[in-house]
């Protein structure tokens, strides 16, 4: 094989493994070109100088920052964003009329049973974002010397967004695995040593919020742009946004009232940057602290129009489809597609709405003392109708998934008939985005924050909290009157009163968007003590410390009105800080022989223990 032949198929490779191309057009996994590892990359060809061809031009970096991005859109990502998120939480049920092993591997984790071989219990597609985001921050510097026109605000812009999308990433892997590999080098050929041990969840935290304070210094301007990559790209924005959740978790399990101050900082700063930004049209000229979308409004807005003027950093889909050579790829959401749409055609999505979203129950009116659908979340979020899930009820999706919203005077929730005709059309060329953060997120993280900072009596710091979560929530009112709206005098009661108003308005606004368990489990943490986030879990279990045990033994279900009939038992199932986590992947452990199992799932030999 020539030289040119081989840097071509170099070329094409290192296109495919950030997402660029269609697969590989020679062998694939069964052509053994691609190895597995223990943080599930994929390994190149070993040949340095073919490697070095390729990092000749500001276009080459561009393809590559542009294919970290675009791997972030496999539907291995997204599925996990909603299942990770959602489904272990009391938002959503997995269905029980469509038989196979993926609806097994749901149904397992929701029933808090997960097994170290269940499809959602891998973190390889996170990892290959890592890898492509290391792939630029190792190679793109040579650039500058190759290539006039890749400045050094080009690079150190590029090595901005792929710090952010790394930290992004490492993230959500602290969150659902806790003790993880953390890898900052660029995987290019199979000699490098991949056997790469676990490191405790602060490490990873800490070295995430040093690299976005590094990424935020060179951030990209929100405001520089008009179109899609206002919020399609890590800008300073949404680096802040990242930050402020990223002390706002660690602040929770440590306990750390500067953690908890600097959330409040950084929030601040992402507010302050989007009232900067609002543009006034029209008559419009009255000053506003926030610029939100009106509730008949909001839903068009954010979940149909997309890329909204309170948004900040979404997933982009296209539903382009595009070629390399005969084979076709595309850019559609088909992961949120099948999840979450209920289509005449096509029958069941794998996930419904708990039945605490019916007749906007539970979570839209007894929390704000009114009555009847006066929410329009709880109009837009779900159709009313319920449907069977097993023994139990759920409700059919239109957050994400409606091609309208529901805007008319009348109050009465939409029925589950009209999905044939409301919903998108069920399709590979799917092309709603994926939001990550939007600027009511954000309130409600410094509503959040403060409310911890504050003392039992410190009316000054709950106050600030309530007025956060009273903006959001009078937004979405469909009837303005004096019972449909919350008031101070009603949650002035103290620190436990406002935490609970602030997690229940998290719950109405950011449903379905794969949130939730993350704020259960941030919620867990701020009521235990105990605590070693400074090791891992198997050095702890070696030493013989007990794990620490969730809040009142209930675990995340203390403010859930729990979606089974058996919740309790569920709930048991959690009753101690490692339960709240993923089991280690096994096919990883069973490669990468430094990896340790969480103990709750037993050892890498035996995972029937429990812990």
């Amino acid at each position: 094989m020539n030289k040119k032949t081989i840097k071509d198929k170099f070329r094409t490779a290192l296109l495919w493994i950030c997402g660029i191309l269609a697969p590989l057009p020679w062998g694939g996994v069964g052509g053994g070109l691609l190895l597995t590892s223990c943080v599930d990359t994929v390994i190149l060809p070993d040949d340095k100088t073919v490697d070095e061809d390729f990092w000749k031009s500001k276009s080459d970096v561009q393809l590559m920052v542009n294919g970290a991005y675009r791997s972030m859109l496999s539907p291995d990502i997204i599925s996990r964003l909603i299942v990770w998120g959602g489904l272990r939480s009391e938002e959503l049920l997995p269905v029980s009329n469509v038989t196979g092993s993926l609806v097994e591997d749901l149904t397992e984790m929701n029933l808090a049973n997960t097994q170290p071989d269940n499809v959602f219990a891998r973190w390889a597609a996170f990892y290959h974002v890592i890898n492509n985001c290391n792939l630029v921050l190792s190679r793109a510097e040579s650039v500058m010397y190759e290539d006039p026109s890749y400045t050094e605000g080009d690079y150190l812009s590029d090595c901005s967004q792929m710090l952010a999308l790394r930290a992004l990433c490492y993230f959500y892997l602290v969150r659902n695995f806790r003790d993880v590999p953390y890898v900052t080098e660029a995987f290019m050929n199979s000699s490098q040593d991949r056997n790469i041990p676990q490191m405790a969840p602060d490490s990873v935290l800490t070295a995430c919020i040093r690299d976005l304070k590094t990424a935020e210094q060179n951030a990209l301007s929100a405001a520089a742009f008009n179109d899609w990559r206002r919020v399609g790209y890590m800008t300073r924005d949404a680096i802040q946004a990242l930050l402020a959740d990223i002390y706002l978790w660690r602040a929770s399990v440590l306990h750390s009232p500067s953690d908890y101050q600097a959330c409040v900082d950084y929030c601040d700063k992402v507010i302050a940057s989007k009232k900067s930004q609002h543009v006034f049209r029209g008559g419009q000229r009255e000053e506003k602290d926030f610029y939100l979308a009106t509730g008949p409004r909001a839903f068009s807005e954010i979940f149909i129009d997309q890329n909204a003027e309170e948004s900040i950093f979404e997933l982009q889909y296209n539903g382009v489809d595009y070629y390399n050579g005969s084979a076709k790829r595309n850019e559609g959401n088909f992961a949120l597609c099948q999840y979450y749409t209920h289509y005449s055609d096509r029958g069941a999505p794998y996930l419904y709405a708990a039945s605490i979203f019916q007749n906007q129950g539970l979570v839209y009116t007894t929390i704000t003392g009114a009555t009847g659908a006066r929410d329009w979340r709880g109009l837009n979020n779900t159709y009313n109708t319920p449907v069977t899930v097993g023994s139990y009820d759920g409700l059919e999706l239109r957050k994400y998934v409606a091609d309208n919203s529901e805007t008319g005077g009348n109050y009465n929730l939409i029925t589950s008939t009209s999905y044939a005709t409301k919903n998108r059309v069920y399709d590979v060329q799917y092309t709603q985005n994926f939001i990550i953060y939007r600027l009511t997120d954000v309130m409600l993280m410094k509503a959040e924050a403060l409310t911890a900072l504050a003392t039992a009596d410190d009316d000054i710091l709950l106050r600030q909290a309530f007025n956060l979560v009273q903006t959001v929530n009078s937004r979405s009112k469909t009837i303005e009157s004096s019972n449909d709206s919350i008031h101070w005098v009603a949650f002035n009661t103290g620190v436990t009163t406002m935490e609970e108003l602030v997690m229940n308005e998290r719950l109405r606004e950011l449903a379905f968007e794969g949130k939730r368990w993350y704020d259960l489990m941030r919620y867990n943490y701020r009521h235990v003590e105990g605590v070693d986030y400074t090791t891992t879990l198997a050095s702890q279990d070696d030493r013989g410390v007990a794990p620490v045990s969730n809040y009142n033994s209930n675990a995340m279900m203390k403010l859930a009105v729990r979606k089974l009939s058996n919740g309790d038992a569920v709930a048991a199932k959690m009753s101690t800080e490692p339960k709240l986590y993923l089991p280690i992947p096994l096919s990883d452990i069973n490669v990468c022989p430094v990896l340790r199992q969480n103990p709750a799932y037993g050892t890498n030999d035996n995972y029937s223990k429990n812990y």
